[in-house]
């Protein structure tokens, strides 16, 4: 029945959202409440995960987290290169993408007006850079204010 449906989506927000409270209390506390001491980043798959499978997907968030997780610059390495292209995000946003669809998630950093990011997405997916090369250069120049 619908109501049926309405309720195991509910429950299914509602796991989601209780599992992600608790991961991230315990990175913030460094603890597990089993006494395992954890770090920043350590539960970063299922947090991803439990935003991927809410109903609907809460993907500015999972975005927001694989951004705010990446490494804060990259050693010796160039300092044009984005440390949106590292391997730890590369891999997150591989993982997201298995939990939800590259095209959702590439339109999702493009609502955040995050081209970086959304670049960083379509770097892995089907898409032809042809396409999404010069669309987001032209979104890159305009003015913020045209852009939003």
């Amino acid at each position: 029945s619908r109501d049926g449906r309405r309720d195991e989506t509910s429950k299914v927000n509602l796991v989601c959202t209780k599992m992600r409270e608790v991961m991230i209390h315990a990175e913030n506390k460094g603890i597990t409440s089993s006494g395992k001491i954890v770090k920043e980043g350590h539960f970063l798959l299922p947090i991803l995960s439990s935003y991927a499978k809410q109903n609907p997907p809460m993907l500015e968030e999972a975005l927001a987290l694989i951004k705010s997780n990446a490494p804060k610059n990259l050693g010796n390495q160039s300092k044009r290169k984005s440390v949106l292209l590292s391997e730890s995000v590369q891999s997150s946003i591989q993982y997201l993408a298995f939990l939800a669809d590259y095209e959702l998630i590439f339109n999702t950093a493009i609502g955040m007006y995050d081209f970086d990011l959304a670049k960083a997405v379509a770097r892995h997916s089907q898409m032809d850079p042809k396409v999404y090369l010069p669309m987001l250069k032209r979104w890159r120049e305009m003015p913020d204010s045209m852009a939003r």
